[in-house]
């Protein structure tokens, strides 16, 4: 595949390390200027294309890629006139928030009836990943599909898998989410118990990385957590999103801990939501 024009939406933490990624690979990148002028200027000067509305982003683009904070934004933007009919037929839309299945689902009908193909394609690796261009990618889409943009996610992600139909990566996505909220209160419960004993953290962090206790949030947030540091990266209110979508998946199911982790993150929402999602620690750190 060529060198496609992109249309990116949503240059949030996540976003707007991945389009500069895009920039520096090459790609034609096509933007629209928000109320936050900032990561619109820092593209421009990476070379980047600004226009004033969405239906100038989408007007050019082969390929379209989103990232939305939630279910709300992704109906509002991809199915508003503006986006849904300025699409040319042949075009492409990767869909990369971390949303629900059914929203997923709903968009792809859409999208479909006006010959837009769709990847279902929500990442994981954090702000850290996304700056490094590391991000792992769940796709949900037709294998052609997949294979038709590969290069696009490359430049973006290391790791790549089909995980099935459109709406499985939503759906893996928010198993993945469900697995992290949970780590991350277990994390802080180490902690929490390893500075009660006068455990140094830093042979915590050797011994138990190399025992079955390791988790990813351990390791990574471990640094956060004992210099108290909750500088956002991926927001709390978002993993209480996440969270949020894998319960509602499973309603019909028992999930005591995930429901038990909701529960936490919704108490804690009103005064962490804007802080890292690893502030959800301080409900239990003394």
């Amino acid at each position: 595949m060529g060198k496609k024009a992109i249309g990116f939406i949503g240059l949030g933490a996540m976003g707007l390390p991945m389009a500069k990624n895009l920039l520096r690979k090459g790609f034609e990148l096509h933007v629209a200027v928000h109320s936050n002028p900032g990561p619109i200027e820092e593209l421009k000067q990476s070379g980047a294309h600004s226009h004033s509305t969405l239906s100038g982003v989408v007007a050019g683009c082969d390929i379209l890629i989103t990232v939305l904070p939630q279910d709300a934004e992704m109906e509002k933007v991809l199915l508003s006139p503006e986006v849904l009919e300025g699409l040319r037929p042949g075009c492409l839309l990767i869909e990369m928030t971390s949303g629900s299945p059914g929203m997923m689902k709903k968009i792809h009908a859409a999208y479909q009836k006006n010959g837009i193909s769709v990847l279902d394609a929500p990442v994981s690796g954090g702000t850290m990943g996304a700056e490094k261009g590391t991000l792992t990618v769940m796709a949900g889409g037709a294998p052609e599909v997949l294979e038709s943009c590969r290069p696009v996610l490359e430049a973006m992600a290391e790791k790549i898998y089909r995980v099935g139909p459109v709406g499985t990566g939503k759906a893996i996505k928010a198993i993945n989410q469900m697995l992290a909220g949970v780590h991350m209160i277990a994390a802080a419960e180490a902690v929490a118990l390893a500075e009660k004993l006068d455990i140094d953290l830093e042979m915590m962090e050797q011994v138990i990385g190399n025992s079955s206790g390791a988790s990813w949030m351990l390791l990574n947030k471990l640094n956060s957590m004992s210099k108290r540091d909750f500088t956002p990266g991926f927001k709390h209110r978002l993993m209480k999103k996440d969270v949020q979508i894998a319960v509602g998946e499973g309603s019909d199911l028992s999930l005591p801990l995930a429901s038990l982790a909701l529960q936490l993150y919704k108490m804690t929402e009103k005064e962490y939501g804007d802080q890292d999602f690893s502030a959800i620690s301080k409900s239990i750190l003394t």
